[in-house]
């Protein structure tokens, strides 16, 4: 019974990651939705994730009794020591122990070392920022001599808006006003925390297609998403005219900037998608609840096959 639902767990895992390569690349609704997209591709790669995970432990543990009570703790022992007193029982288990290893020990490790480095490039840039910038047209802005234009984030616990003085002179106050709300949309949405997970996922397991495709399309949808929350506050050819103000600048390793893939940005303000059909909509809501669904109950299925132990020992 474990075994199988160890296999389901896999089964599901390759299920997610070839139906969202092929599927999730062509759909057209992340374009109107962008924070429903960034859910999709997110909860996809993680739900593979943890499934790998979830089939190793249920291979690696014959079961764990969530109790304090000495008994059940004796009979998961017992069980435990029973899987592995046989050859096909340690073979199996093993195998289990270094898939939930593997998996959660390279996500750890890059997420990790990810983290580690973004503190690092923050400490850097804020030191040159205490010498190199001045304040700006608001108190989170910071603007530092330089004739190219350019207009970025640093997220983190100050969260600044770094402006050049080339963007300065280019940048009419209403199109500052657009990539101002822009930058403060990234920041307020901690898009920074969700372009780390995308790419730690990318960078761990690197000859899983999926997650690379969702790390791209995550970011392109981080950018979209601050888009439409900047044309809340100014009109959509205001902000594709800031974009391509700043378009042929780039941001430093750490940071968001406003000319990221600005090309498809400002093609999108200037001919925004049109809203498809309620039919659509719902047609693509009921797919992805369908699969929210399909991932808890597998979830649900692992935890009370790994949580179901008899209570007493067997007898002799």
């Amino acid at each position: 019974m474990k075994p199988a639902v160890a296999g389901l767990l896999l089964v599901y895992a390759a299920a997610v990651l070839a139906a969202g390569t092929r599927w999730l690349p062509r759909a057209e609704w992340p374009r109107w939705a962008p924070r429903l997209g960034i859910a999709a591709w997110l909860s996809g790669a993680l739900s593979a994730v943890l499934a790998w995970a979830g089939a190793g432990v249920i291979l690696a543990v014959p079961c764990a009794h969530l109790s304090a009570d000495p008994a059940a703790l004796r009979a998961s022992l017992y069980f435990l020591r029973d899987q592995y007193a046989s050859p096909a029982g340690a073979a199996t288990g093993t195998a289990g122990a270094v898939l939930t290893t593997m998996v959660l020990g390279r996500v750890a490790w890059f997420y990790g070392a990810a983290a580690a480095t973004a503190r690092r490039r923050r400490a850097s840039h804020d030191d040159a920022l205490v010498i190199l910038g001045r304040p700006g047209p608001a108190t989170d802005v910071r603007i530092i001599d330089n004739h190219h234009p350019a207009v970025y984030c640093l997220p983190g616990r100050r969260r600044r808006i770094v402006l050049t003085t080339g963007a300065l002179t280019r940048l009419d106050p209403a199109q500052l006003d657009a990539v101002l709300a822009h930058e403060r949309a990234h920041l307020s949405e901690r898009h920074h925390v969700v372009l780390r997970l995308a790419w730690v996922l990318a960078r761990a397991f690197p000859r899983v297609r999926f997650f690379a495709v969702a790390a791209r399309h995550v970011t392109y949808l981080v950018e979209v998403a601050a888009d439409d929350a900047a044309v809340r506050r100014a009109p959509r050819l205001t902000l594709a005219a800031a974009l391509l103000a700043v378009a042929a600048s780039g941001a430093p390793a750490g940071a968001l900037g406003a000319g990221s893939a600005a090309a498809q940005r400002i093609e999108r303000l200037i001919d925004p998608p049109r809203r498809v059909s309620m039919a659509r909509r719902a047609i693509t809501a009921a797919v992805l609840a369908a699969a929210a669904a399909l991932a808890i109950t597998t979830f649900a299925i692992a935890f009370l096959t790994i949580s179901h132990c008899p209570s007493e020992l067997p007898l002799g």
